[in-house]
């Protein structure tokens, strides 16, 4: 079996991070000259339309020009093709502006899929997949960290001022925890401007990082007590993986792909109104008696072995 993986290999963030790492842990493995790896952005050419007749399937990571032609011209070739569906475009277009021709792709490259492969159920069941799919979740990168000294008043926020993060919402309900019981609870938010963004950093308990190195959001998580993703929808969070393996406390909304793989207890609460979350920041905040966080995350290993069966299977 010979694959050909077409995904974001530029280091950043969200699909870019999982995309090294499958290929990472692919070069590690005995798999290594069974996949050949195709930047997302590469332009047409013949070159790499001759690469179809060399390999059995064609994998997409994510949606792009590039995957939806060679998933297209893999199948009237009579190949294989399978993708990774990090999110939806449809869902997305609920919060920001989609280009109508991104959303064609995805329709184009859904359609000639012989398996899709959302990284959550909560993502195969809000985008209505219902048919050619496999979960597989994204892995996680597990770290050893000593005994690490919490601040009881700090808590990171990742995702900036856009408003689908709910950020505003959380903000709001920390203004008056500070002001119902006195405390001086803080905040340190992460990420992208947004429509949020002003009104969110009017607040004097939030310092605003912008986009930066994660070592700095590794940092604050390491301090942080709580780390907060009450997105209104996350078709996983990398990002709640980052804070367990910091030992946070987390609280998440019930629209966190993550969740489906996560024990909930006093240290991982998932909350669906802004009560609730009230009442999961105060709860936290006053825990002495943090328990281990219990999942059933995958390592970035796992996740290739389920890649590789799925491939096998096709």
């Amino acid at each position: 079996m010979k694959v050909l993986y077409i995904g974001d290999f530029i280091k950043g963030n969200g699909p870019s991070t999982v995309d090294i790492n499958v290929r990472d842990s692919i070069k590690k493995s005995n798999q290594s000259n069974q996949v050949e790896f195709l930047q997302s952005t590469t332009k047409i050419s013949f070159s790499v339309m001759r690469k179809i007749h060399n390999i059995d399937v064609v994998h997409v990571s994510g949606v792009s020009f590039l995957g939806m032609m060679l998933m297209l011209f893999s199948r009237l070739c009579g190949k294989k093709a399978s993708m990774t569906m990090h999110g939806s475009l449809i869902m997305e277009s609920q919060f920001r502006k989609i280009a109508p021709h991104r959303r064609f792709f995805e329709l184009i490259q859904q359609r000639c899929a012989n398996k899709i492969m959302p990284v959550s159920n909560l993502l195969a069941e809000k985008a209505k997949i219902n048919k050619k799919v496999i979960v597989i979740p994204n892995g996680v990168s597990f770290i050893t960290k000593p005994t690490i000294l919490k601040q009881d008043d700090l808590i990171t926020l990742i995702g900036g001022g856009r408003k689908e993060k709910r950020h505003l919402d959380v903000c709001e309900v920390i203004k008056k925890i500070n002001d119902k019981y006195n405390l001086n609870i803080k905040v340190n938010l992460f990420g992208e401007s947004g429509i949020d963004s002003n009104r969110i950093t009017n607040f004097s308990f939030v310092k605003d990082f912008g986009f930066c190195n994660k070592e700095v959001v590794f940092d604050s998580l390491s301090k942080s007590k709580i780390f907060i993703q009450y997105s209104e929808f996350e078709s996983f969070s990398l990002a709640v993986a980052d804070a367990i393996n910091y030992q946070c406390y987390i609280i998440a909304s019930n629209c966190v792909g993550i969740n489906d793989f996560i024990s909930k207890s006093n240290s991982y609460i998932v909350a669906d109104n802004k009560k609730k979350l009230e009442e999961a920041i105060i709860q936290q905040y006053n825990d002495k008696e943090r328990a281990m966080i219990e999942n059933k995350l995958l390592t970035w290993g796992q996740v290739l072995d389920k890649y590789v069966k799925c491939w096998e299977t096709l």
